[in-house]
C-alpha cells in the first residue's frame, strides 16, 4: 500500500530551482519540466520507493542538472528541455498522452511549418485516395450480377480484315453457336446502346435511352424484376412490350405500381409495360432507362443463297470450370461453320477471311480502353504522394536537426533514446493523421466534381462512391507516410552524441554538410526532384500528344458548324415522310439568322457510326480482273461539302442538276480516286449499291478527311446525293449540318423550335457544335494530359517548397559558419552562390535521374501517346531547364537571407 504523504508541487520546486540560478523561463518551460519531474517521481514510486524517497531522488537527479543547463533553457525558450523516462506499468498511457500534448504544443508554436506539412500531406493523400477508389470502383469491384466473373463478352473478326468492330458479333455465328454449345450455360444478345427514342406518355414527349435485349439476357444476369415480369422469347419481335428501369418508373410514372399493363409509345410504336427492374439493376450501365425485345435476324435471306449479316453485342455465362479461351475456341469453330456472307462480310470487315472469335470477361471488356490510363494515373498519384512524404521527411529531419541541442539536453537529463524517438514518432503520426483527415476531405470534394471531370462514356462512372473503405485506405496511407517520415529523425536520435551536441555552440557547424543527416537530406531532395521530373516528362509528352491530335488536319472545318441529330425510325417514319420533312426542315433552317448553309448527312462527322460499301470495280484494261473496293459510304444533301468546309479537289459537288432521272452523280475522296480510279477519276463509273449498278458517274473529288476523329486513319469514301435516291430517305437517323456566320451554339434553341413547328414528332437527339463534338472525341486524351500535368506541377511545386524549407533551415543553423566566412572576407555574392550552388546541384541531379527513369519507363506511356515518343531530345533538355528555374526561385530567399547576415551579430549570438 502506498504512503499517503502529501504530493509535491513540482511547478513550485522547478521555479525555485531555476530562480536560484538566475533564470526565469516562461510558464511553458516550467510546466514541461514539472511534468518531467512528476513522471520520474511516479516511476520511482512504481518501483517501490516512498513519496519522500522518490521526491528526494528526483531532486538530486534533476534539479542540479537543471541549474547547470539554465543557460541552454533560456536559448531554447518556448521548448521543453526534458522528457520523462519511460514510464512503467499502467503509467505508459500517461506518458503517451504527455507526448501527445507536448507535440500539439510544438505544432501550435510553429504554425507555418504545421500548415505547410498538413497541406502537402493532404494533397498527396487526397489524390491517391481518390485515384485508388477510382481504380477499385472501375477495374476491381465486381459487377452487380451474380457470378459476374463467369460472364464473358464476345468479339468476332475476320482474317485479313482491315476494319474491326469492337466487341461486335454477327447473327450468323450467334445462331450457329446458340443452338449447339458445350462450354456455355446461356447466351444472350443486346443492341441499341445510345438509342434514345421519343417516349410519348401522358401527352408529353421525352427521349429515353433504351436497350434492345434478348429475353435470355435477364436470365443470364439472374435479374428479377421488382414488379411484373420480363419478356419471354416469344416477345422477341420489334415493338410490343417494354421493361422499365426503377429510375424511369419513379420519374415518369410516380412509382405507381399500377403501371403494369400501361401503354406508352416509343418513336410512335405502342409498347405495353410488363415489368419494372429494381434500382440495383443497371445494364449495360445506369444510364439505360428501359429494355425492349431484340430480334436477332436469321443469317439466311429469302433469296436462294442470300446471306444477311447483322452486328450486335453478345454475352454468355460459362459453365463452371470453363475458361474464356475454351469458349473462344468453340465460338471460332461455330463461326466458321456459318454460311459465308461474301460481299457483305467484305463490306463490314474489309476482308472475308476465316472467322476468329474471342471471349473476354465482361468487366475486362468494359474497362479495356481505360485500364492502362487509370493504372498510369494511379502510379502518378503514388509518385506525387511519395514526393509529398519525402518533402515532409526532409522538413522533419531539418526540424529535428535544429532541435539537436534540445534533444541532447533531454538525453543528458535522463530521457532514453527510445523515449525521445517515441516523442518524434508521436509528433509525426499526429501530423500524418491530421493530413490524412484533410486528404479524405479533399478526396470527397474531388469525388463530387468527378462526374464533370470524367468524359462521356467513361465506364462505371455513375457507380463510383467514397465510403468506409476509402476512409480506411486514407488513414492507412497516412499512418504509413507518418512512419516513413518519422524514421529518419528517429534514426538520427539513435546516433546522437549527447556530449558533443551539448559542447557544440550550434546545430549547424562548418562541417555539417558532410554529416550522415546532411547526406540523407540531400538524397531525399534529389529523389523529390527526380519524381517531379519523371512526372514532368509524362505531362509534357501527353500535352504534346494532345496538341498533335488537336492540330491534326481533319479535312473539314469544324468551326461555326452546328450538328443536330434526328432519329426518325420506322414504322412511324417512312422513307417518303422522312424526305418530305427533311426538305422542309432544310428550307426552314436556311432562313434562320446567321445560317449560311444547311445540309444533312446519313452519318454525322466525328461519330463512331459508320456505313461501309463493298463492290467490284470494273477492270481498267480489257481482259483484266475487277478490283475489290471497300469504302465508307454517306448519303448527303446539296450543300454538304460547303457546310462542312470540305474543299473540292477537282470537278464539283452536288447541285440542282442532280435529280431523279439525271445521270446518277457520285463524289469520291482523294484516297478512293488514287486507289481505285487512277489519275483521271472524273467521268468514271462506280458500281455503288446492293444491285451493283454501274451508272454512278464520278463528278467530283473532295479532299480526304478523318470523319471519325483525329485518331481515325484516312480511308476511301464515296458520297451519293439524297436527291437522286428514289423512294425517299432510307437512313433512320440523319444529322443536320448548319454553317453559321456567328456562334453556332446560340442557334440551338431556334433550331429546336423550328423543327417542332415543322413536325411535333421531330425531336432532335442532340444539338451540339462540331467543335464540341471534336472536344468530346478528344476528352480522354485531354483528361489524362490535364491530370498528369497537374500532378507534375504539384510535385515540382512540392519539391521547390521542400528545397526552400530545407535551405532556410540550413541557413538558420549555419549562421555562425556564414558569419565566420563573411568576417574572413567573403562577399555577399559569394554567400549567395554558396547557398544556391548546393540547391541547384541537388535539383539538376534529380532532373537527370528523372529523365533517365522516364527513358526506362517509356513503354508504359507509349500506348497513350500519338505522334510523339515517350522521351526525345526536346523534353530531355526542357525538363532540366524547368527544374533549374524552380530551383533558382526556391534558393533565392534563403540565399538572400544568408547574404544579409551580420557577421558580428552572428558570432556574438553563437
Amino acid at each position: 500500500m502506498r504512503d499517503a504523504s502529501p504530493a509535491v508541487d513540482w511547478t513550485v520546486r522547478v521555479r525555485e530551482a531555476l530562480a536560484a540560478a538566475g533564470e526565469a523561463p516562461d510558464d511553458g518551460v516550467v510546466e514541461e519540466l514539472a511534468q518531467h519531474a512528476a513522471a520520474r517521481c511516479e516511476a520511482l514510486r512504481a518501483e517501490g520507493a516512498s513519496a519522500v524517497e522518490a521526491a528526494a531522488t528526483v531532486g538530486a537527479e534533476l534539479l542540479t542538472a537543471w541549474r547547470a543547463e539554465a543557460r541552454s533553457l533560456r536559448h531554447a525558450r518556448g521548448r521543453a528541455a526534458a522528457v520523462a523516462a519511460p514510464p512503467t506499468g499502467g503509467a505508459w498511457l500517461d506518458g503517451l498522452w504527455q507526448d501527445t500534448r507536448y507535440a500539439l504544443r510544438l505544432l501550435a508554436r510553429a504554425p507555418g511549418h504545421t500548415a505547410l506539412t498538413l497541406s502537402t500531406l493532404a494533397l498527396g493523400i487526397g489524390v491517391v485516395t481518390l485515384l485508388a477508389s477510382l481504380v477499385h470502383g472501375v477495374l476491381l469491384q465486381p459487377l452487380p450480377w451474380a457470378d459476374s466473373e463467369r460472364v464473358v463478352r464476345f468479339a468476332e473478326t475476320r482474317q485479313g480484315a482491315t476494319r474491326n468492330w469492337p466487341w461486335m458479333f454477327t447473327n450468323a455465328s450467334y445462331h450457329q453457336w446458340r443452338l449447339r454449345h458445350e462450354t456455355l450455360e446461356l447466351m444472350a444478345a443486346y443492341d441499341g446502346g445510345g438509342d434514345t427514342p421519343v417516349m410519348e406518355q401522358g401527352g408529353e414527349a421525352t427521349r429515353v435511352e433504351t436497350m434492345a435485349v434478348t429475353a435470355s439476357l435477364f436470365e443470364l444476369l439472374r435479374a428479377r424484376p421488382a414488379l411484373g415480369h420480363v419478356f419471354a422469347a416469344a416477345d422477341e419481335e420489334p415493338g410490343g412490350v417494354v421493361v422499365l428501369s426503377h429510375a424511369l418508373w419513379s420519374r415518369a410514372f410516380g412509382a405507381d405500381p399500377r403501371v403494369l399493363g400501361a401503354s406508352l409509345k416509343l418513336d410512335g410504336t405502342p409498347h405495353r409495360v410488363v415489368g419494372v427492374m429494381p434500382a440495383s439493376f443497371a445494364f449495360p450501365g445506369p444510364e439505360t432507362q428501359a429494355w425492349t425485345p431484340l430480334h436477332v435476324p436469321p443469317s439466311t435471306g429469302p433469296g436462294e443463297g442470300q446471306v444477311n449479316l447483322a452486328l450486335f453485342s453478345a454475352l454468355a455465362r460459362l459453365k463452371p470450370g470453363v475458361t474464356p479461351e475454351q469458349a473462344a475456341a468453340e465460338g471460332t469453330a461455330r463461326g466458321r461453320s456459318a454460311p459465308n456472307a461474301g460481299m457483305v462480310t467484305q463490306a463490314l470487315f474489309g476482308g472475308s477471311g476465316v472467322v476468329h472469335v474471342s471471349a473476354t470477361p465482361v468487366l475486362e471488356s468494359i474497362t479495356a480502353e481505360v485500364r492502362p490510363a487509370l493504372l498510369l494515373l494511379l502510379g502518378a498519384g503514388v509518385l506525387l504522394l511519395a514526393t509529398a512524404t519525402a518533402n515532409v521527411a526532409s522538413l522533419q529531419l531539418a526540424r529535428a536537426t535544429a532541435r539537436r541541442r534540445e534533444l541532447a539536453v533531454r538525453g543528458a537529463l535522463g530521457a532514453g533514446t527510445g523515449r525521445i524517438a517515441r516523442q518524434l514518432v508521436v509528433e509525426s503520426l499526429l501530423l500524418s493523421c491530421a493530413g490524412g483527415a484533410l486528404g479524405l476531405l479533399l478526396a470527397a470534394a474531388l469525388h463530387r466534381a468527378l462526374p464533370k471531370l470524367l468524359p462521356d462514356g467513361f465506364p462505371r462512372a455513375l457507380e463510383l462512391s467514397l465510403g468506409l473503405p476509402a476512409a480506411a485506405f486514407a488513414f492507412a496511407v497516412a499512418l504509413l507516410a507518418g512512419l516513413g517520415f518519422a524514421l529518419l529523425p528517429a534514426l538520427m536520435m539513435r546516433r546522437l552524441d549527447v556530449a558533443r551536441a551539448l559542447a557544440d555552440d550550434s546545430a549547424g557547424s562548418v562541417g555539417a554538410g558532410r554529416s550522415a543527416v546532411a547526406r540523407a537530406r540531400a538524397l531525399i531532395l534529389t529523389g523529390q526532384v527526380a519524381v517531379a521530373s519523371l512526372l514532368l516528362v509524362g505531362a509534357i509528352q501527353l500535352g504534346r500528344s494532345l496538341t498533335t491530335l488537336m492540330t491534326t488536319e481533319l479535312g473539314f472545318q469544324p468551326a461555326n458548324v452546328l450538328v443536330a441529330t434526328l432519329p426518325m425510325p420506322a414504322p412511324a417514319w417512312t422513307p417518303q415522310r422522312r424526305a418530305q420533312v427533311l426538305d422542309a426542315a432544310l428550307e426552314r433552317l436556311a432562313t434562320l439568322p446567321g445560317v449560311s448553309r444547311a445540309s444533312f448527312s446519313s452519318i454525322a462527322p466525328l461519330s463512331a457510326s459508320e456505313a461501309m460499301a463493298s463492290f467490284v470495280m470494273p477492270p481498267r484494261t480489257p481482259g483484266a480482273e475487277g478490283v475489290q473496293a471497300n469504302a465508307s459510304m454517306r448519303t448527303v444533301s446539296r450543300g454538304y461539302f460547303e457546310a462542312l468546309g470540305r474543299p473540292i479537289v477537282s470537278g464539283r459537288g452536288f447541285d440542282e442538276r442532280d435529280v431523279v432521272g439525271a445521270a446518277p452523280a457520285l463524289v469520291v475522296n482523294r484516297t478512293f480516286a488514287q486507289r481505285y480510279l487512277g489519275p483521271a477519276p472524273l467521268g468514271q463509273v462506280v458500281p455503288v449499291g446492293a444491285d451493283q449498278r454501274h451508272d454512278w458517274v464520278v463528278v467530283g473529288v473532295v479532299e480526304d478527311s478523318r470523319q471519325r476523329g483525329p485518331l481515325d486513319p484516312v480511308q476511301p469514301e464515296v458520297f451519293v446525293p439524297h436527291s437522286q435516291l428514289g423512294g425517299g430517305v432510307r437512313p433512320s437517323v440523319v444529322s443536320l449540318l448548319l454553317r453559321t456566320s456567328g456562334d453556332p451554339a446560340a442557334l440551338a434553341p431556334a433550331v429546336r423550335a423550328a423543327l417542332r413547328e415543322i413536325d411535333p414528332g421531330l425531336v432532335p437527339g442532340e444539338v451540339a457544335t462540331l467543335r464540341e463534338r471534336l472536344l468530346r472525341n478528344l476528352s480522354r486524351p485531354r483528361l489524362y494530359a490535364l491530370l498528369v500535368g497537374a500532378f507534375a506541377a504539384a510535385a515540382l511545386g512540392i519539391a521547390g517548397i521542400g528545397l526552400f524549407g530545407v535551405l532556410s533551415y540550413m541557413v538558420a543553423l549555419r549562421t555562425r559558419e556564414v558569419g565566420v566566412r563573411m568576417a574572413l572576407g567573403a562577399r555577399p555574392g559569394q554567400v549567395v552562390a554558396l547557398v544556391a550552388r548546393g540547391g541547384l546541384r541537388l535539383a539538376l541531379a534529380g532532373a537527370a535521374v528523372g529523365v533517365l527513369a522516364a527513358l526506362a519507363a517509356g513503354s508504359l506511356l507509349q500506348g497513350l501517346l500519338h505522334g510523339v515518343a515517350p522521351v526525345d531530345a526536346t523534353v530531355a533538355m526542357l525538363v532540366p531547364l524547368l527544374v533549374a528555374a524552380v530551383a533558382v526561385l526556391a534558393c533565392a530567399g534563403p540565399a538572400w537571407r544568408a547574404a544579409r547576415i551580420d557577421p558580428q551579430q552572428a558570432l556574438r549570438t553563437s
